[in-house]
Order: structure tokens, then sequence, then C-alpha cells
């Protein structure tokens, strides 16, 4: 059943002068290209664009209802305020002092996204769960999250990125997370961030509660797990990890490609859990623990859930499987990279148990001055393990140098392909990663066509 959102109300929330009648609207957009018949939009403004150029288009779209930073003759109603994205956090603000029930935020460099589904997943067979809208975890993107969280929810589970300092504080001030999870901290947004410790510093604002009740899960696994256990005033430290003296220890990680699925042993509380959860990734069975603690927080027995990482869903482009006409297996990592999950997709990559190995990469972003030596550091790890090195990008050139014959840098998408297609053989794993801004969703697809 679908929710409806009164906008007398969410005009009183946001802090916005209505004109015309009040209505209710289905839901909620910031982008005319997924706006869907029934919608309340939301004209933001930004660096590169301005959404009160598609108000037009978003009325002919269907959208019930507008809001925007001036007043014009509307033949639906008009919510006028002063700045669009502060109605946002306006209105995500009070429709999070209005809940009552758990809130779970997420962070950490990687690893979010795949957390939040996790226990999405866990939590599915016991309570209604809202959710982060896809990865939008940003300024804009979670008080967007939260714009239809309502009583009829029994918790929250959100994501909280970052990209410059104070940006989690700011977030969490919005989220005010009940129980907060740190999955890791890796070189990402080091352009924003400045170096891993200053980012850890950052990472570890979700520990600061409002309250004196709140429960933080951390990686033990992580060289900073100290500093945050210092640092927080959670009520509740949950630990995780594969280290001895782990709350909840994962052991015995197995990779099952035939049917893409991860198996590992986890053990809690003295009792050993044999889990299996969908999806690939060595790493994945260290979310799933993290994900794990969360529910262990919210007073959940784990034998009543852990049967549930089997209906976990990742996102696309996560070390998504696609088999090739010839057999070959293809693994789509195309959502993003940072040097620490380009080494974990390799890993995964050489547990596949397929003979020929080749890497395809895009170039990692926002690495601030050290881009050339990660680069180079990723080319070193893949030489010993995997049979190509192929990449796009000049900060590729002097890592090629590094790993070899077998390392080549391509001045185009097309280019890469083509030489893909010429080297492939029955017996072989092409794994196909990159930042973002590299596109490298394009190759992947051309790749899924052989």
């Amino acid at each position: 059943m679908l929710n409806k959102f009164d906008i007398s109300e969410i005009a009183i929330k946001g802090k916005a002068e209505l004109h015309g009648e009040s209505l209710e609207v289905n839901g909620f957009s910031i982008d005319t290209r997924t706006l869907l018949n029934g919608d309340l939009y939301i004209a933001l403004k930004g660096k590169n664009f301005n959404g009160n150029d598609f108000i037009s288009e978003a009325i002919a779209k269907g959208a019930k209802a507008i809001v925007a930073d001036h007043y014009f003759e509307s033949k639906v109603p008009l919510l006028v305020v002063d700045n669009a994205e502060t109605f946002l956090q306006n209105l995500a603000i009070m429709n999070r002092l209005a809940f009552e029930s758990p809130v779970i935020g997420i962070t950490g460099s990687n690893g979010k996204t795949s957390s939040k589904e996790i226990v999405a997943a866990l939590l599915s067979s016991k309570m209604s769960c809202h959710k982060t809208i896809g990865n939008k975890n940003n300024q804009i993107g979670l008080p967007f999250s939260l714009a239809d969280l309502d009583s009829s929810y029994d918790c929250s589970i959100l994501e909280l990125g970052t990209s410059f300092q104070g940006e989690i504080g700011f977030l969490s001030a919005i989220a005010k997370p009940d129980i907060a999870l740190i999955t890791n901290v890796s070189e990402s947004h080091l352009s924003g961030l400045g170096s891993l410790e200053l980012i850890a510093k950052e990472k570890g604002d979700i520990g600061c509660f409002e309250n004196d009740k709140g429960v933080i899960v951390l990686n033990k696994d992580s060289e900073y797990f100290d500093f945050w256990s210092n640092t927080t005033n959670a009520n509740k430290v949950i630990s995780f990890g594969t280290k001895e003296g782990c709350d909840l220890q994962v052991h015995s990680t197995d990779i099952d490609f035939n049917n893409n699925q991860t198996n590992f042993i986890l053990t809690h509380q003295d009792k050993e859990f044999k889990c299996i959860m969908n999806g690939v990734g060595l790493h994945n069975s260290l979310n799933a623990a993290g994900a794990l603690a969360v529910c262990s927080g919210l007073g959940l027995a784990l034998d009543e859930i852990i049967d549930n990482l089997q209906r976990i869903e990742l996102p696309q482009r996560r070390l998504s499987l696609y088999r090739m006409s010839n057999g070959s297996l293809l693994i789509d990592d195309s959502y993003n990279a940072n040097p620490e999950s380009v080494k974990q997709s390799i890993d995964t990559m050489c547990v596949s148990g397929i003979n020929k190995k080749i890497m395809v990469l895009g170039e990692m972003g926002e690495l601030g001055n050290d881009a050339a030596k990660h680069h180079k550091e990723i080319s070193v790890y893949a030489k010993t393990r995997v049979d190509s090195f192929l990449c796009l990008g000049d900060s590729w050139q002097e890592g090629v140098k590094l790993f070899g014959e077998k390392g080549i840098v391509f001045s185009s998408r097309e280019e890469l392909v083509d030489h893909v297609s010429s080297i492939l053989e029955t017996d072989t794993v092409i794994l196909v990663k990159g930042s973002r801004s590299t596109k490298m969703d394009i190759v992947a697809d051309k790749l899924k066509e052989f």
C-alpha cells in the first residue's frame, strides 16, 4: 500500500508557504528523469544545475505539486520557500523528530550500501524497514531519503557518506541514529578529507550520540577500532571482524561462484552459525557480520534471522556475475572504486578457480596528491594475481610499467573492449572496476554482449 503525504503538513514541516489547495502526494522527486506520477517535485539548485528549469517538465510528467524558491502562476499547488535545500532539511528533521522507532546509521569508506541492504534483508521478516534510497547519502541525499519517513515503518536504515570534514556530523544531526555502524576506513575522498587519519575521525563522528543510549558497531579488524571506541559516547560497543575476541567473529569464508553465494562461519556468544548469503565477495562476510551485529544491538536473536542472508539482493554492479556466451565469467564491479575496494575485488576474483584472469580498470578518483602512488600500488598488487592488466586513464601510465608487458593503457573504451575480445578464451574471468566518473559500466555492458 502506497503512503500518502498531505502537502499542507509538508509545508508546515518544511517552513513553506502553500499556494493553492492542499492535496495528497504519493512521494517526492528531485529529478524529473525519475519522477513518478503523483510526486511532489522539489526544485533544487546546485553549482551545475537549477531545478527551476525543469518545473514545466515535472508538471507534464504528473507532478501533483511543486516546491520552488519563487512564486509563479501554477496549475498545481505551489510551495514557495527561501531555499529548496533548506526546505528538504527542515522536512527531514521534523520527520525524524516525530519517528519513535529505531534509526540505524551506517558509514564507512566501503560497503555502506551493501551493509544497508543486508541489514534490511535481515530485518525483513521482523520489521517494516524504511531505508536510504539507492546510495543517496550526502547532504541532499540523506534529507531526501527522510522525506517519506513516517510511523508506518518499524525502523529506518540510513546511509551516511562524506566527502569533506564535518559532513558526517551534519548528517548525524539530521539522522540522529540510535545505532551506528562503521564498516571500515580506507583511502577514499582523500582530496576532500586529506589523510586516512582525518577520514577515520570524520567517520567516527557518527558515534557522537545525542543521548546516553546509543549503540555503536565497530570493525575490530580496523586499526582505528580503539580510537573509535575511546571517542564515542555510546552506551554499548559491539565489535565484529576476523580477530579473536570479537563479539561476532568471522572465519572460513568461501565463495561459491556457481551459485552466486558467499559462505562463512560466524561465532557469537560461544555459538557457531553457518552463514550462506546471496552475492559474492570475500569482504561481504564482514559486511554481513556488521549487519548481524546491528540486529543484535536491536535485541534480535541471530538464529531467528540468519537465514535471511539468503534473501539479500545486493546492489547492481557490485561484484555482479554474468556468464558470457563462451562460458567465461564477467564480474561487473563498475559501480565505484578506491584502492582498498580494488584489492578486495581482485582477491575475490582470485578465488574463482578460473585459470585466466583479466583485470579491466578505470581510474580511481578523489585521491588527491597521492593519486599516482595509489595507482602504482594497485598495479604492483595485481602483478602476481592477474594475467592481464588493462586500463583506461593517464593515472595508470606508470603503474602498467611496473606490471609488465601485459599491462596496457588504452585511449578509449572501444579500443579496450576490442582488445579484450581478441584475448578472450573459454576459461577466463574478467573483472571490470573503476570510479563512477570513469563510466566503466559502459565497458561492462559491452563485454556482456560477447
